[in-house]
């Protein structure tokens, strides 16, 4: 108790400054949705510097020097192998090995901090993936970090497909039990059962197809008009999360200019 007590009074002002730049942060990222502007990559950046420097501490003895770099191998392998499956698309999807280093997982509207950022190609709107299953997308970056939002925060809709051609619907997480979601707008007519894979459609230009959000939760659907609304069980454990990749599909700002001139366009 004593060796901790002289700790915190050594470090007091550095201990101190730590917390406050948590609380700033998280305050500003709580009640805006959607961090924007200088301020926040200013923040970001100092934090992150902090947490980069406690988790290194922190993960020495367990080996994460190895962990990381079998992480970029992965992630070079994933990206070959996207570029091989989809060759009529080049350079479809990148892969980016990425560690998280902060997070908040209670929230309504959660994010977590990668120690990845500009200078490592990270770009806003690139989606994130661990084991293979869907997690969120990035939101904000700096030249030395980036902040992400995960399938768990309230805000945010997806497009999701039940199999691999089955019904499509708008996936979202509305609160409350972060282990399961809510897949909206599928017809009646729809064939499903508990435990089929629900995957992403490639539609939003975050993720390719066919990544993995979650299966249909052993639940009953609930019935709204026309359509049933199907809980999900996430894919992810995002409380366990360390390790991400993320991937440009190279689609979304293709996608948001059609989409603009289309709009432009129409009477």
């Amino acid at each position: 108790m004593r060796n901790l007590w002289n700790f915190i009074v050594q470090y007091q002002v550095i201990l101190v400054f730590m917390v406050l730049q948590a609380l700033a942060l998280s305050w500003f990222i709580s009640s805006r949705g959607y961090p924007k502007g200088k301020w926040v990559r200013l923040a970001l950046d100092w934090e992150s510097a902090w947490q980069g420097q406690i988790s290194e501490w922190s993960h020495r003895a367990e080996l994460s020097d190895q962990n990381f770099q079998l992480l970029e191998e992965n992630a070079r392998l994933r990206s070959r192998m996207g570029q091989s499956s989809v060759s009529h698309f080049k350079n479809r999807s990148q892969f980016i090995a990425a560690e998280v280093i902060r997070a908040t997982w209670t929230q309504n509207q959660n994010h977590f901090v990668l120690d990845q950022g500009e200078n490592n190609g990270v770009q806003i709107g690139q989606g994130v993936i661990a084991n293979g299953a869907a997690i969120g997308k990035i939101i904000e970056t700096t030249q030395k970090y980036s902040i992400g939002i995960p399938l768990i925060h309230n805000q945010l809709d997806w497009s999701a497909r039940i199999g691999n051609s089955g019904a499509i619907g708008r996936l979202k997480w509305e609160g409350g039990d972060r282990t399961t979601g809510m897949l909206f707008d599928i017809p009646r007519s729809a064939a499903f059962k508990p435990g089929d894979s629900v995957i992403t459609t490639g539609f939003q230009g975050v993720f390719p197809p066919d990544i993995l959000f979650g299966t249909v939760a052993n639940e009953e659907p609930y019935f709204d008009g026309e359509f049933l609304n199907v809980p999900v069980q996430w894919a992810a454990e995002f409380q366990s999360l360390r390790y991400v990749h993320l991937t440009d599909t190279n689609d979304g700002a293709d996608i948001d200019s059609l989409e603009g001139t289309f709009n432009h366009s129409v009477p």
